[in-house]
């Protein structure tokens, strides 16, 4: 797991573990966070330091105390202006709670997870059964290189969380070209990944 892909994943498991006001959680020791992460158990504990470090020195967490002059953790505003957290305004995306319990967030890579919630977004309230058109303006939109695209939704298809179907679209601002349909298949995250299938080519 890349260093990157680490600082995603442990922000995402700091995040589920407080979901309300005042957004505070305790300060887990580094060898139970590495154990969480699924981290060996030699370097474990050193990379979810750095993790952690990484995610205080950028403004997205900061420690605190809590009841009983406990150590514990406050989410700070994602876009890491130092903020507090705030869970109304901007517009959020719904991510299943099963990409955490059912350990989703372990087996996929950092990129597919970003490329799903990409996904998500672009899906939501849509009542295509073959889903949403992604177009480039899109994809930078959401600052997403095509090589991470292409990597990030063949290793979705692999695990069976999405199904593309291609066609032709486009608009007043867009010629029209081959372009593909994007479906989550949410039921499949419903499920345990099978920890057997070598990890997505």
């Amino acid at each position: 797991m890349r260093s990157h892909e680490l600082r995603l994943k442990m922000h995402m498991m700091l995040v589920m573990q407080a979901t309300k006001a005042p957004y505070t959680l305790p300060d887990r020791p580094t060898q139970s966070l590495a154990r969480l992460l699924n981290l060996p158990q030699d370097t474990g504990p050193r990379r979810a330091n750095d993790a952690k470090k990484w995610l205080q020195e950028n403004r997205l967490i900061t420690p605190t105390l809590l009841a009983g002059d406990k150590a514990g953790l406050l989410l700070l505003h994602p876009d890491g202006s130092g903020d507090g957290w705030e869970s109304n305004g901007a517009r959020w995306v719904g991510v299943p709670f099963t990409l955490w319990s059912n350990a989703w967030i372990l087996r996929l890579s950092g990129r597919a997870i970003v490329v799903l919630m990409a996904l998500l977004e672009l899906n939501g309230g849509s009542q295509h059964p073959d889903g949403e058109w992604m177009d480039g303006h899109r994809k930078k939109q959401y600052g997403l290189s095509d090589d991470t695209w292409t990597s990030a939704t063949r290793e979705l298809e692999y695990f069976g969380l999405l199904r593309t179907k291609e066609g032709f679209w486009g608009d007043d601002d867009y010629e029209i070209r081959k372009r593909k349909r994007y479906f989550v298949i949410r039921e499949a995250l419903a499920t345990a990944p099978d920890w057997t299938m070598p990890d997505a080519p």
